[in-house]
């Protein structure tokens, strides 16, 4: 066997082996399509010219990949470090409510203004959300960024209530 032909098989393989393992945890079409062609090269034993340009094609698409991240990592970088307390966008009815960030619930229960709430305090600051529909956390909990704390229901003909009250 050819020497060149069965060290372009090897690293066909180990390119395979590192699609299948990032690409099935990142659900990329690209690296879908891409380890699809590989993997139909290898398992035909196409010629070596084939798999050179499969490889070809590949590095070209993880080559991209980098660009890409470091651009989702910029965007998350100089996000807020407070999250948004209620998915506007969802469809249903009842939303789910999160903590806008990390921190201990400082208080939770009944309030003549504010009906069902959840105070809590992060680092630097106290979020409040008022007026849902049920509350999932209690007074001392600790809770992290983006846990759900309660719910919101849209058609309770109030108005979701929420302050962050920074630099306290």
């Amino acid at each position: 066997m050819n020497k060149n032909k069965l060290y372009w098989q090897i690293a066909a393989c180990m390119v395979i082996s590192a699609v299948a393992v990032y690409g099935g945890n990142i659900k990329n079409e690209t690296f879908a399509k891409y380890y699809a062609e590989a993997k139909a090269q290898v398992m035909y034993q196409l010629n070596l010219e084939d798999v050179k340009e499969a490889g070809k094609q590949l590095s070209t698409a993880l080559a991209d990949a980098p660009a890409k991240v470091v651009s989702v990592v910029a965007d998350v970088n100089s996000a807020s470090k407070y999250g948004e307390p209620m998915d506007e966008k969802s469809d249903t009815d009842i939303k789910q409510v999160h903590a806008v960030a990390g921190g201990m619930v400082l208080s939770s229960g009944r309030d003549d203004k504010m009906g069902l709430y959840v105070k809590i305090k992060h680092e630097d600051a106290i979020s409040v959300y008022g007026n849902l529909s049920d509350i999932s956390v209690f007074e001392s909990e600790r809770v992290q960024r983006g846990e759900i704390i309660g719910s919101f229901d849209t058609n309770s003909g109030k108005e979701f209530y929420y302050d962050l009250q920074k630099n306290m």
